[in-house]
């Protein structure tokens, strides 16, 4: 019952990403179903990963911007472009500033630093016939809003006369300076092809309470709000997450580490704790406490993203993005399959 339940919600998801128009010729031909792919710190490249039931895009983490005068790094892989094509799936390798603040702003003050970043850019496009591009421009300095917009809109224009879709993350609108008002989001928009909605880490590491990466109402809230902002909903891809975090909590002090799917479930079962579901979260909920450290997961499965997967035919919104490939229980692509095989 518990499947059917999953194979329905998230069919109304799929029914919802199915027959769109492309918005540009590196875009894919029904809405945007996209999983990232990060490698580990010690690879130097990525395997691909084969194609999940759903999915038709795929976004290996391939580029940076490393230095000010727009040097990119690359580990870009030709077999793999070639591997992901003959799977059917469009790909759109994604490329960071690095999450650097200063180096951002040096970036974007120079004409000639921007102008060569767009270059490589291109030439990384024709090189490996990309299908397009996701850009990861964060921890940005909110006095650097326009000059951002403005970079963003000469590299859609270039990456677009090369015939490659543009898609740009941004974080659900908050009152952080550097992770959030420094997107002008409907500017963005404008600009591009996709505006990726990062709707995970409502609660992270460092801050004052531990809590959900992504409670179903604190979603929902991003996507209003994104919305209202000017961003068309056919533009907005909503970011779900495939982790979750481990939170300790002792002496007045919280700690927070990231726990993936399966670690999420061994875990569980490991400390042999009840575990309940929270309807308010759209999550399941369990704790436990040793040598005085309590201990606490909300946790991402496959029942809770489909309920966020919903949102996606409440809103009428582009498709969907998971972060990331690797991290996830192998439950969530067969009911994907499941769904897809009742259309």
């Amino acid at each position: 019952m518990r499947r059917l339940w999953l194979a329905g919600i998230f069919l109304l998801f799929f029914v919802s990403v199915a027959g769109a128009a492309p918005a540009a010729d590196g875009s894919p031909p029904e809405k945007v179903s996209l999983m990232w792919q990060q490698p580990k710190p010690e690879e130097t490249r990525l395997i691909f990963p084969g194609r999940p039931a759903g999915v038709n895009v795929i976004s290996p983490c391939w580029f940076a911007i490393v230095d000010a005068q727009g040097k990119i790094t690359s580990i870009a892989d030709a077999a793999y472009v070639q591997a992901a094509k003959a799977s059917g799936l469009k790909i759109w390798p994604l490329v960071t500033n690095s999450f650097d603040p200063e180096l951002t702003h040096a970036l974007l003050a120079s004409p000639l630093a921007r102008h060569r970043v767009a270059g490589e850019l291109v030439q990384l496009v024709q090189q490996y016939g990309l299908d397009g591009i996701n850009l990861d421009f964060e921890n940005i300095a909110a006095a650097d809003r326009d000059a951002l917009t403005s970079f963003v809109s000469e590299l859609a224009a270039s990456l677009h006369a090369a015939g490659a879709a543009v898609s740009v993350d941004v974080t659900v609108p908050a009152a952080d300076p550097d992770w959030s008002l420094c997107y002008d989001r409907a500017a963005l928009a404008a600009a591009v092809d996709y505006l990726m909605l990062m709707g995970y880490d409502e609660h992270i590491p460092g801050g004052a309470e531990s809590g959900s990466v992504a409670s179903l109402p604190w979603v929902e809230r991003g996507i209003g709000e994104t919305l209202a902002s000017g961003v068309p909903a056919g533009k907005l891809v909503l970011g779900m997450p495939l982790y979750m975090r481990l939170w300790s909590e002792k002496d007045g002090k919280v700690h927070g580490r990231t726990l993936h799917m399966p670690e999420a479930d061994a875990l569980w079962q490991e400390k042999k704790v009840s575990r309940q579901w929270l309807p308010s979260a759209g999550q399941y909920y369990y704790e436990y406490t040793e040598s005085g450290t309590r201990y606490r997961v909300w946790q991402e499965d496959a029942r809770s993203l489909a309920l966020k997967a919903a949102f996606i035919s409440r809103y009428d919104l582009a498709g969907a993005a998971l972060w990331k490939k690797g991290v996830e229980t192998p439950d969530v692509w067969p009911v994907l399959a499941a769904a897809l095989a009742e259309q």
